[in-house]
């Protein structure tokens, strides 16, 4: 799996921002969320594996130019770029380990998987917040729409909320396709304690969830969770990459 192009430059704070947070920062590495209904109405290869050589990085690359900036039709996105990454993204990973508690004392059962690892299945949650989304405030709104005032700045509100509304849908999708072919998510995840472009396939665990709140009228928090079945490149590989990386950097380095 190839590294985040110009990692170097993404560690020097380029892509990263001055310290700041990549879900704002204007040059930040999106997280990328899609399914293979998606990438299939979008015309690829129904069949297609999504992980792999080149994996997504390869069908961004490629086929956002040939779907019309990535979408497929009636508002639907093969891929979706989030506009606002979520605030909080949580990794956890439990240990699969049973207590049984007798009477000469407490005795631990480890379960291993064929590399002797006790890890149970890893999970991602995310915690968001949509950003501003109201329609009214957009100098782009539609004419058409029932929010067809148009004031103030342009925020940026339509694409926003066509985003949050295909993340929405993407949670809700089916698990087989209709001619039985099993529905694969992936996300390509990558930030400043991982900076490789990492491939994370599985389900959702549950549907987006949202809180409409006086308190904020024009955004809205969300939450969802992922399973993941697979990571590509392996977790236990980011280390060896990295290291990689930095023997190749200092050799250019050392050249220039």
């Amino acid at each position: 799996m190839a590294l985040i192009p110009d990692l170097g430059a993404a560690l020097g704070q380029t892509i990263f921002g001055d310290g700041g947070k990549p879900y704002s920062d204007p040059n930040r590495i999106p997280m990328s969320f899609t399914s293979l209904k998606r990438l299939r109405q979008a015309g690829l290869d129904p069949t297609a594996r999504l992980s792999g050589e080149g994996g997504l990085a390869v069908s961004l690359a490629q086929n956002v130019g040939a779907v019309g900036g990535g979408g497929v039709s009636g508002g639907v996105l093969a891929i979706i770029d989030m506009a606002v990454n979520p605030n909080s993204i949580t990794f956890r990973q439990p240990k699969r380990i049973v207590k049984r508690d007798t009477q000469e004392g407490s005795i631990f059962f480890h379960f291993t998987n064929n590399r002797g690892e006790n890890n149970d299945i890893l999970t991602v949650d995310f915690r968001g917040n949509t950003g501003n989304i109201d329609a009214r405030g957009d100098l782009q709104t539609d004419t058409g729409s029932v929010f067809s005032t148009q004031r103030g700045a342009n925020t940026g509100a339509n694409k926003k909320l066509a985003i949050w509304h295909n993340l929405w849908q993407l949670t809700r999708e089916a698990m087989l396709l209709e001619d039985n072919i099993r529905n694969e998510f992936q996300i390509i995840y990558a930030s400043t304690a991982i900076p490789l472009q990492i491939s994370l396939i599985g389900h959702w665990s549950s549907v987006l969830e949202f809180t409409e709140s006086a308190d904020k009228p024009f955004s809205r928090d969300y939450s969802m969770a992922f399973t993941v079945e697979e990571v590509t490149p392996p977790i236990d590989e980011i280390v060896t990459l990295l290291n990689e990386f930095a023997v190749d950097t200092e050799t250019t380095a050392g050249l220039t």
